[in-house]
This record gives C-alpha cells, structure tokens and sequence, in this order.
C-alpha cells in the first residue's frame, strides 16, 4: 500500500465522518471511484496499521493515529485548493489538481502553503488590492492601470 492511497482512504474516510456522520464500504467506494471490495481490503490493511477501527457491515471510524493524518492531507488538500483558486484556476480543476500535489509535498512547503493561505484569510481587507489586482490581469491579460508597469 502506498502513502498516497492510505492518505486517499484515510481523507475518504475523514470527509464522510464529517459530511454524514458515518463512514461505509459502500460511500467510501463510490467517495473514490473503486469497487467495495476494493474499500474492504484497504479497510484491513489500515486496521492493521493502526489507522481506523473496523467491523464489517458496521463501517469504520478513525483511531487517533488516523484521525490525525486524515486531518492533516485533508488541510493541504483544502489549502492548495485555495491556493490555487487565488490563482484563478476553476473550482473543479483545483479540486482534482490538489488531489494530485497533496501527496508530494513536503514539510517546509506544506508549512509555508498552511501559512500563507492562513494569511491571506486573516487580512483585515476585504480583499488585499495586489489579489484584486492578479483577478484582473488574469481575466484580461494586461496589467490593471493602478499597475507601474509589465513585469518581466
């Protein structure tokens, strides 16, 4: 089993605790896009590493150990999904393309993406004038007028 599986599985399992207040074989597989059969051998595999406590036909929840790597890949899947959106790529597509970086990332990075989403959400203006003015030359492809001048 490779950690970006186990993190799917485990982010999986973490979203529908929180969005139907349970996690089954059946949600998790249609969640990911896999057969049943598929959730319940990955299921074992993370009750046997610790990660989530599992009877069949009764579905699964996270142990601590779980809960706290689901949490984790889940905020850098949310904050890179924001960062991009700040970047003006679709909703959808920075959904999909966050899935693909969360996994790869490391520790200085995910701090620094943690921080600077953390940032951006927490500044006093509605909407910092150098992200209004990115919105606009993204759009148009010129610099707004405020702008000095092209970049290089």
């Amino acid at each position: 089993m490779d950690n970006k599986s186990l993190e799917d599985y485990l982010e999986a399992i973490y979203k529908s605790l929180i969005r139907r207040g349970h996690a089954k074989t059946n949600e998790i597989a249609e969640d990911l896009g896999v057969k049943a059969p598929s959730v319940t051998e990955m299921f074992d595999k993370l009750k046997e590493r610790g990660y989530i406590n599992y009877r069949k036909y009764e579905g699964v929840t996270l142990t601590e150990k779980g809960s706290e790597l689901a949490k984790n890949v889940s905020e850098v899947h949310e904050n890179m999904k924001k960062f991009l959106e700040l970047l003006q790529v679709s909703s959808n597509q920075a959904d999909r393309d966050a899935c693909k970086v969360e996994h790869n990332l490391s520790e200085e990075s995910i701090t620094q993406l943690n921080k600077f989403i953390n940032f951006v959400e927490g500044c006093p203006e509605d909407e910092a004038r150098w992200l209004r003015h990115f919105k606009y030359y993204s759009e148009y492809d010129e610099f707004p007028s405020e702008c000095p001048g092209e970049g290089k």
